[in-house]
């Protein structure tokens, strides 16, 4: 027996007992750019990938079920509401965004790793910059500038919403029963975070911002 043949022979035998009786074989189709970056993620995690490609598709599946049985992230407004506010979006200043990404950093909430700070940073000039350009910043155009999921930036926009960063307002859409959600970012954001912060950690966060 060659040592392919007993690569292979092993390979099955692995494969027949991980299966058991409460999986089942699937074989999906990967784009090579998505399949690259789920061998990395199967290697940091330790497991092996078929079980880390099924994790996935399971949770995707659960966070459709979850969305289609409850509410939406964010309440919807009333329509003339959503409108005149979103008519209304001031792009925030050069300085206090520059102040507001380095607290960020230094930020230290339960959690949250080097990581999670830096995405936050990220989203957070991602929506400057839509403002910036005179557009109205959502999950799905943000997504789209940055090839991600909107399901990542729905979760970055939430963090944001519950620490006082940003605003999310409704407004009318071109899809029946859909309303998109415009993305702003609070005036008084650096307050807010730093409030937030206290009352999360008992700690001030550390000023880092460059004299």
């Amino acid at each position: 027996m060659t040592s392919r043949d007993k690569y292979n022979a092993y390979r099955r035998a692995w494969w027949a007992k991980s299966l058991g009786d409460h999986l089942t074989e699937s074989r999906v189709f990967l784009p090579r750019e998505a399949h690259d970056w789920v061998v990395r993620f199967a290697a940091e995690v330790e497991e092996r990938l078929p079980f880390v490609l099924g994790k996935l598709v399971v949770a995707q599946i659960k966070g459709v079920e979850e969305k289609a049985e409850t509410e939406p992230v964010f309440p919807a407004q009333p329509q003339d509401e959503a409108i005149e506010k979103t008519n209304s979006v001031e792009p925030i200043s050069a300085d206090s965004l520059h102040k507001l990404f380095y607290v960020v950093l230094a930020s230290r909430f339960p959690n949250d790793t080097g990581s999670t700070r830096l995405r936050q940073v990220g989203f957070l000039g991602a929506v400057a910059a839509e403002i910036a350009a005179g557009r109205k910043p959502t999950a799905s155009s943000i997504a789209n500038c940055t090839d991600n999921h909107v399901s990542q930036i729905t979760g970055l926009a939430k963090i944001m919403k519950d620490r006082g960063v940003i605003d999310v307002r409704s407004a009318p859409s071109v899809r029946k029963g859909k309303a998109a959600k415009i993305f702003s970012i609070r005036p008084d954001a650096l307050k807010a975070i730093h409030a937030a912060h206290l009352e999360v950690t008992g700690q001030v966060i550390d000023d880092i911002t460059p004299s």
